[in-house]
């Protein structure tokens, strides 16, 4: 299979990473920082990229008294074409083609307290989400490693996703923050794309370690220490409360701290911003590197984590409990290129990302991807982006051998042995009205599930992303 997804995956990246300028990109957006304080006229230019604008200057009003609002409705579509038929236990039986629509609407809130009350560095986060809608992958057999719709993760109902505090000290060279956070928000979230696999998207500790590093929009009582090294090198170090209970759709629109805490989250990371000088410019680059430790005292095995946790007589094969778990990731993103000068990150960016967890109790113990992104490919569309990926899910060792040992005694009970799996993806973002894109993509997933013997899939999905 690996021979099958080489070809593929290169020919895609091959197909995007060619520059499609007819003529240079014109002058469109806005050339000021907008975290600082806008004119009339900057605040109107900035905010025409948010479907409702301006809110006849009251927002850049707001704004420059240290409160900004985002607003945002997001959904994702996606049905398979072929695939996703076969007969494996543990998925649902005969189903064939199927769809899925899933979206999350976001409501936050920003204050800036400098600006507000003289507060110098002083800064609080509040932002609430809805997620709603069904899942591709609970319809078609067998279920993929990653989520075909990113955006459907982690239940479909309220979440407080982030309520914290943070105050920059000694002139920007330590930033404190704490309160609810999303623990793969803050560490090992690599530059975020609009892909909708999860293999592709931000927060790659939680995409994989989910069952340890509570991905978006979970959010986990804790702490957060940035060391500013230089203005480009910074060290990060975290505390955060591990609870299973987060997790539940039971736990939404609540502040407290439940019972079941059974130990912590200790995160560290290291950030590094460069400019590299590439073709005569210098380009932005994120390049993060990181670990983790779990002090759970009640960790579950892999295997328990898998399909096989629901088949009949297989509690012998599952393992026992552990004593928490670790892991070890990176990322890039790079720019290559920037035709724009006055809109910076247009052009195309390189980016990669790796994870590797214990394998003990971790279900799937390794990842890597890498892909393209192009913003503002064509000279009359200045807001159009597309982008192509290829990532590899690999599911654990010890996974794999108790599924083999229930299989050599259960020989007919129709269970498979799950390895690796194969992801391309490619799309392209249609900017339609002030910020509101439509963005179709084609997914290829290859060995789904893991299992070589499964029919691969291909998958059409539609992105909706509405700023308001």
């Amino acid at each position: 299979m690996l021979s099958e997804a080489v070809p593929v995956a290169i020919g895609l990246l091959c197909l995007c990473s060619v520059p499609a300028f007819a003529a240079e990109v014109p002058v469109v957006g806005a050339p000021f920082n907008p975290e600082a304080q806008l004119t009339p006229e900057q605040g109107r230019q900035y905010y025409d990229r948010y479907v409702t604008g301006d809110w006849w200057g009251w927002r850049t009003l707001l704004h420059n008294r240290g409160i900004d609002f985002n607003l945002n409705y997001f959904s994702e579509m996606a049905t398979n074409f072929s695939g996703g038929k076969d007969n494996f236990s543990g998925y649902p039986k005969g189903v064939g083609q199927s769809w899925a629509y899933t979206d999350q609407a976001l409501f936050g809130l920003d204050l800036d307290f400098q600006k507000m009350i003289g507060w110098e560095g002083g800064s609080f986060e509040f932002y609430v989400t809805k997620r709603t809608g069904t899942n591709l992958g609970n319809n078609i057999n067998p279920d993929t490693l990653q989520l075909i719709q990113e955006v459907y993760g982690r239940g479909q109902t309220w979440r407080i996703t982030s309520m914290w505090f943070k105050q920059k000290l000694f002139n920007d060279l330590l930033e404190l923050k704490l309160g609810l956070m999303n623990m793969s928000q803050e560490f090992g979230g690599f530059y975020a794309f609009p892909f909708e696999n999860l293999t592709f998207t931000a927060g790659i500790t939680g995409n994989v370690a989910g069952y340890s590093m509570f991905t978006w929009p979970v959010s986990q009582w804790g702490t957060d220490l940035q060391w500013n090294v230089t203005k480009t090198l910074s060290m990060r170090v975290g505390v955060f409360a591990f609870n299973n209970y987060w997790i539940s759709n039971n736990y939404f629109l609540r502040v407290d701290n439940p019972g079941g805490t059974s130990g912590a989250v200790i995160p560290f990371e290291i950030d590094w911003n460069p400019k590299l000088h590439i073709c005569g410019k210098d380009l932005a680059g994120q390049w993060v590197l990181g670990a983790f430790g779990n002090t759970n005292h009640e960790e579950t095995s892999g295997a328990a984590k898998s399909v096989l946790a629901g088949a009949p007589g297989a509690a012998p094969f599952l393992g026992s409990r552990s004593l928490g778990d670790y892991g070890v990731y990176g990322s890039i993103w790079q720019q290559v290129t920037a035709p724009d000068p006055h809109r910076p990150h247009t052009g195309l960016s390189a980016f990669a990302g790796s994870i590797w967890l214990d394998p003990q109790p971790s279900f799937q113990d390794f990842q890597v991807f890498t892909g393209l992104y192009y913003w503002a490919p064509w000279s009359k569309r200045p807001y159009d982006s597309c982008g192509i990926a290829t990532g590899y899910n690999r599911v654990s060792g010890n996974v794999r051998k108790a599924q083999t040992e229930y299989i050599a005694s259960h020989p007919h009970s129709g269970f498979g042995v799950q390895s690796d799996e194969f992801v391309e993806e490619i799309f392209y973002s249609f900017d339609v009205f002030r910020g509101a894109n439509v963005q179709p993509d084609i997914q290829y997933i290859i060995n789904p599930g893991g299992y070589k013997s499964a029919t691969n899939i291909w998958v059409f999905g539609i992105q909706l992303s509405v700023p308001l």
